[in-house]
């Protein structure tokens, strides 16, 4: 896991105490060490800070995720998976000085410079000073995993895991996607001049002209799929199936306690087919209709006890502050369930946690997939053709369609949907809700699922893995034909098949009215007359607990994490 911060000032300028007070504020995602370095380059003053989680190296030889080696300095949150097979690659008769990812991270900028990002399997948000040629590198993860902010104005700039360790005031601003979508998840925040480095972004700071005019680029991004390959299902099954498994078994790795979240759906139950994990830990509320232990118990498959983690609306309440502290900005009821379980994986001495994120957007397992589905193949029926005009009279275009249905927000919030809609989706054709959705979806609801698992687990100290997003699984589920991913009976169809090869049992791989982690907001609220997906009524309480949260002043603000 761990935390960074970071910034960049004009020559002569002194921000130590600065940058002490901003790692202290990520304690929480790395208690283990904390340290701080400055560096002065030609055009300025560059300094570095970190917090770490001891996962792999337990020693402290190098200061804690901040690898300073010749020419290149490292701060590193995340987990480079194939780390070791890179270091056998860049070893160079020059002895090592740790066991970690952070000091391959050094040399593979040595040798590669940015070329380095293409060759990493993992998750981080880095930081990398190269003392020689006088630049600050930045980056982050393909899928948008570990976090990254930046903040520039009066020719400084300052980055960091978190919003709360950028120095200065915090003051809200209006942001489209949030009353569009109750979250948000572009570059812009609610908080003025704050802003978040995209996944697959990087940035380079070569002098303090940079630093005045910041412009991220994209050294990644999602690709298209493209023309039906042929590929035979046979074919696309065994690949998949050896992705998954290698996928797996790289986030076990770890020299600390590692859980999986379990809950009782098709991709939790897959990466625990392969852990074979005995910590094992399920959200549920039996009591009001929301039973996700006995398919947990299921997929445990004799390897450990479930344990059941519940919590009522009187606890929900009590954390929600806590919980709008840590996420930085709002999100949706997810993040308190997965604040009850972390919490209770922190008690028991867990540190590290594999969850399924990834595989509905990736596979297309969301339910209002199969809707999407449907229209797709009116679309493309030869029988409708000359019904057109008639289809796009009762529903629009493909790219209103999208949009009505990303839209949480009033009438006035559908022009931003669709905005989000042109912008992540591209140009929609007939036939393409469904990919198009996924896109979308990708690049928005699928950053705040993110979100919520790297600051939830942060909170509590832990560092969450999700297997799927394995840049081998990405780039191999995007490149499927559509015929394989959904049919008129089942969403995610291979992921399914691959599934029951590893033993997951039938009655989860062909369940049909698997939810997402939800709670009984309706009935706990006394709505359940109304749309049981409704979230209006904790969205709100959810902004009102961040806004409470935002206005502290700084002492304050630490206290309430």
């Amino acid at each position: 896991m761990c935390g960074i911060v970071g910034s960049v000032l004009p020559p002569g300028g002194s921000d130590c105490g600065n940058t002490g007070l901003s790692v202290s504020r990520l304690s929480h995602r790395g208690p283990d060490t904390a340290g701080e370095r400055h560096f002065q380059l030609p055009w300025g003053l560059v300094s570095l800070g970190t917090a770490r989680l001891k996962i792999v190296d337990q020693s402290d030889l190098c200061v804690p995720q901040l690898f300073v080696g010749p020419r290149v300095a490292v701060a590193f949150c995340g987990e480079i998976y194939n780390w070791r097979a890179l270091r056998a690659e860049l070893s160079d008769g020059q002895p090592w000085e740790s066991d970690c990812d952070t000091e391959v991270v050094a040399r593979a900028w040595r040798r590669w410079g940015a070329g380095m990002l293409e060759r990493f399997n993992g998750m981080f948000g880095l930081a990398v000073v190269d003392l020689k040629v006088g630049v600050v590198f930045l980056a982050r993860d393909r899928a948008g995993e570990k976090p990254l902010y930046w903040r520039a104005g009066g020719g400084e700039l300052w980055f960091a895991s978190e919003i709360k360790a950028l120095p200065g005031e915090l003051r809200e601003v209006p942001c489209p996607e949030l009353d569009c979508l109750e979250f948000d998840c572009l570059e812009a925040t609610p908080f003025s001049g704050v802003r978040r480095l995209g996944p697959g972004e990087c940035l380079l700071i070569r002098s303090l002209e940079d630093v005045a005019d910041p412009r991220p680029r994209a050294w990644w991004v999602l690709p298209r799929g493209g023309e039906d390959s042929g590929v035979t299902r046979a074919a696309a099954l065994d690949e998949l199936e050896a992705l998954v498994v290698d996928a797996i078994r790289l986030r076990c790795v770890a020299e600390v306690p590692v859980a999986v979240l379990l809950s009782g759906g098709l991709d939790s139950a897959i990466v625990q087919a392969v852990a074979r994990c005995d910590a094992l830990y399920c959200c549920s509320f039996e009591d009001d209709g929301l039973d996700n232990m006995r398919a947990a118990r299921q997929a445990a498959a004799g390897a450990g006890e479930v344990i059941p983690v519940r919590f009522g609306l009187a606890e929900l309440r009590a954390v929600l502050p806590r919980v709008a502290y840590h996420l930085d900005t709002p999100a949706t009821w997810t993040a308190v369930c997965q604040w009850h379980l972390f919490e209770r994986i922190a008690a028991d001495g867990g540190r590290v946690v594999l969850s399924g994120e990834g595989a509905d957007e990736l596979f297309w397992g969301y339910s209002r997939y199969r809707l999407l589905s449907h229209l797709d193949s009116a679309a493309l029926d030869p029988l409708l053709g000359a019904y057109r005009p008639t289809r796009e009279k009762l529903l629009g275009s493909e790219a209103d369609v999208l949009a009505r249905l990303l839209n949480r927000g009033g009438p006035g919030a559908l022009s931003t949907a669709r905005k989000l809609v042109d912008r992540c989706a591209g140009e929609v054709r007939p036939g393409q809700l469904v990919s198009g959705m996924a896109r979308t979806e990708w690049h928005t609801t699928m950053q705040l699922l993110l979100r919520m698992a790297d600051r939830m687990a942060a909170a509590h100290s832990l560092e969450n893995r999700a297997p799927f997003l394995d840049h081998r699984i990405i780039e191999f589920a995007v490149a499927l034909p559509a015929r394989l991913k959904i049919d008129p009976d089942w969403t995610k169809a291979l992921l399914r098949d691959v599934a029951e090869r590893l033993g997951v049992p039938v009655s989860i791989t062909r369940e049909r009215t698997k939810r997402g982690l939800a709670i009984p907001w309706a009935r706990w609220t006394g709505t359940e007359g109304g749309n049981p997906w409704e979230r209006g009524g904790f969205a709100s309480e959810m902004l009102s607990a961040w806004r409470s949260a935002y206005r502290l002043d700084r002492t304050s603000l630490a206290a309430c994490g």
